[in-house]
């Protein structure tokens, strides 16, 4: 069963890139008395070990990004927060949000803009960029102070069930990973090998983490886990993505026309095997564009075997990402098989 109260308290915590303090605490509450070691490196990576009982040991790593798109202050004037993107977002999403200014204390604001009545028609016909978009806070000149430059700034949204197994809530991507490495720690046998279970950083914002969290452990095998966007949306087609709610856990077989991660072919065929063999709902994803951290861990030092499993997602890097809780099920299962079966 799904921890629900964990996963609303993980969707609900603000971990902007670069700012991941507030996720990262709840984490640690979560897995510290299950762990042989917990330890945070320089970039805020959280690196969680498991020691194996084996005589010739391996190490295995689970990869899942904690942080999540967001917002930073860049000015303020008048009493009007200006605000910077951090990570991907699509402008269009912004405007009338409320969001949650992480200072000192939390200050809950609203995105705002020129009213459309003071528009002018060809204002009216073209996108609005973020910035010319500000946050109302009911601030006055007086309370500038309050906010610093460099801010932080969450979305604030709800997380909540919708219905047939639907449930809704923001930074899902990539808190949906956080919660299968949080359900492993918790509940995976004693394995002969050492597992490692990596909470990185910086990931929306060029896979960064990852990227030294894993150098410095150097596992035989890395499995990522993150999400994938799914297309059974009306305004997408079968053309653009099959990928569906509901259908399993997603595999990922090439990123960004081979720019990202490849699956090596004798995990490809380790991967489907295992999933059919204990008969895993699953998925295979060709992801146009972006890449996740598989694509920096594939490659770093000699190399490193290294796979995606994916949980699909709706309105992906928006306030209200939408999943199915049976492939979040699917998809824990999956990546215990993966640990539990794999030869080298």
């Amino acid at each position: 069963m799904v921890d629900l109260k964990l996963l609303k308290k993980l969707s609900e915590s603000c971990g902007v890139s670069g700012f991941e303090g507030e996720v990262r605490e709840v984490i640690k509450k979560e897995i510290s008395k299950y762990a042989d070691s917990v330890t945070e490196d320089n970039l805020g990576n959280l690196i969680v070990l498991k020691k194996g009982s084996g005589k010739n040991k391996k190490k295995i790593v689970l990869v899942a990004h904690m942080d999540e798109i967001g917002l930073i202050v860049k000015r303020i004037d008048k009493g009007f927060v200006e605000f910077s993107k951090m990570g991907g977002i699509d402008d269009r999403i912004l405007l009338a949000q409320r969001v949650l200014i992480k200072g000192k204390s939390d200050i809950e604001g609203i995105i705002g803009s020129k009213p459309i009545h003071l528009q002018k028609e060809e204002e009216r016909k073209k996108l609005m960029k973020y910035d010319e978009l500000y946050i109302e806070a009911g601030f006055t000149e007086k309370d500038k102070s309050k906010v610093e430059i460099g801010t932080p700034v969450s979305f604030k949204s709800e997380f909540k069930e919708l219905r047939n197994n639907l449930f809704v809530g923001k930074s899902l991507d990539n808190r949906l990973g956080v919660y299968c490495l949080i359900d492993l720690i918790k509940n995976m046998k004693t394995s002969k090998d050492d597992i490692y279970f990596v909470f990185s950083t910086q990931e929306e914002v060029g896979l960064k983490g990852a990227r030294t969290a894993v150098y410095a452990i150097d596992p035989d095998l890395a499995v990522v886990i993150d999400t994938a966007i799914a297309g059974d949306v009306p305004a997408v087609t079968e053309k653009d993505t099959e990928i569906k709610l509901g259908k399993g856990v997603s595999i990922t077989l090439v990123e960004a026309g081979g720019r990202g991660m490849i699956l090596p072919e004798k995990l490809k065929d380790f991967v489907i095997d295992l999933a059919k063999k204990n008969k895993i709902k699953y998925q295979m994803e060709l992801v146009e564009g972006g890449m996740s951290d598989t694509a920096v861990v594939q490659i770093i030092k000699k190399g490193i075997l290294s796979l995606s499993i994916n949980i699909p997602l709706r309105n992906m890097h928006t306030p209200n990402e939408i999943f199915n809780v049976k492939d979040l099920e699917e998809t824990i299962k999956f990546a215990g098989l993966i640990v539990k079966n794999w030869k080298y």
